[in-house]
């Protein structure tokens, strides 16, 4: 017995024909719409990713500047209150505004404060009835991830400033 294939009328042909030609048209179009969200995705990561290193980076030299107003801070204490002496020195031109060299001064070589420059002052401010001074000291502590000069565009800089009052005994 013979097979017999049935034919389509050319209606139904063409109109298939139609709907394949359209099918194809719309994977390209498809395809180019997901290409162009994965590209703004990347690229808003990458910005994000950027700015997350920046903000570590700031935190970093914001600490170090910290530590370096700390540092300078206690090497004027200690030169305001000697131990183990019965008088105390008062402050005076010596005292203001002095840039500490943190490696030379602190006689150690602190890796974490290569870069970071400091600078203390002393100011009497009060005497009570008694003789006893009052002092107010300031320590301001500078780190940054280069130099400045008049070509630089990737330069981080912070400052951290510390205040501390004390008393002689």
């Amino acid at each position: 017995m013979p097979i017999r294939y049935q034919q389509l009328p050319e209606i139904k042909v063409f109109t298939s024909l139609l709907r394949i030609s359209k099918q194809q048209g719309s994977s390209l179009v498809l395809a180019l719409f997901v290409i162009i969200i994965l590209t703004l995705l990347g690229s808003v990561l990458m910005r994000m990713i950027s700015t997350s290193s920046e903000t570590v980076s700031q935190e970093v030299l914001g600490t170090r500047a910290y530590m370096a107003a700390n540092s300078a801070m206690q090497g004027e204490l200690q030169l305001l209150f000697p131990l183990n002496v019965t008088s105390s020195n008062t402050c005076d031109t010596e005292f203001t505004d002095k840039p500490y060299d943190l490696q030379t001064t602190l006689n150690q070589d602190i890796t974490g404060l290569y870069g970071c420059t400091a600078a203390t002052s002393c100011a009497p401010y009060h005497t009570g009835l008694d003789g006893t001074k009052y002092y107010r000291l300031t320590s301001t502590g500078e780190c940054g991830s280069g130099f400045m000069d008049a070509n630089s565009k990737v330069i981080v800089k912070s400052s951290r400033t510390i205040q501390v009052e004390a008393r002689s005994l």
